[in-house]
């Protein structure tokens, strides 16, 4: 499996959808801006939600894409309980 930076994903949804600097994304999220420095930087690692925070502040949507089928899921669905 290919590794990814998170930290570069973080800042380009914030630069290419915001213009929110690292302080506007901390405020909105309710972080220091050097703990949004830290995790664009790649030094440290948000947890599942605050990407989710994140992707929504920055009007992205999240798919998870089964590979086997194709099958492309939004978190909202697969977090439905069976």
């Amino acid at each position: 499996m290919k590794n990814v930076n998170i930290g570069n994903i973080l800042k380009n949804m914030r630069n290419l959808n915001t213009k929110y600097t690292q302080k506007d994304m901390g405020e909105k999220l309710s972080l220091y801006d050097t703990t949004i420095s830290s995790y664009e930087r790649g030094n440290s690692q948000p947890d599942f939600q605050t990407i989710l925070n994140y992707a929504e502040i920055c009007d992205f949507e999240i798919k998870i894409i089964n590979k086997k089928t194709g099958q492309e899921s939004s978190i909202e669905e697969l977090s439905k309980e069976l």
